[in-house]
């Protein structure tokens, strides 16, 4: 597993997909053409390169002082 998220370009998520507008093998799409879901085991794959991904969500929470 190789984190790739400075690599690619994506929209807002929405629920359990995301949007891919920048493949890391530099292909384009226009919103919702290509997008990946939460689930590895079903990762969706570009059809450019043909590369399979998934996503994850990441939380900070922080105090205000």
């Amino acid at each position: 597993m190789r984190d790739v998220t400075n690599l690619v370009d994506f929209t807002n998520n929405d629920d359990e997909c995301l949007s891919i507008t920048e493949c890391v093998c530099g292909a384009k799409f226009t919103p919702w053409k290509f997008f990946i879901s939460i689930y590895p085991d079903s990762a969706y794959e570009c059809p450019n390169c043909h590369r399979k991904f998934y996503f994850s969500f990441s939380i900070r929470i922080y105090e205000v002082e």
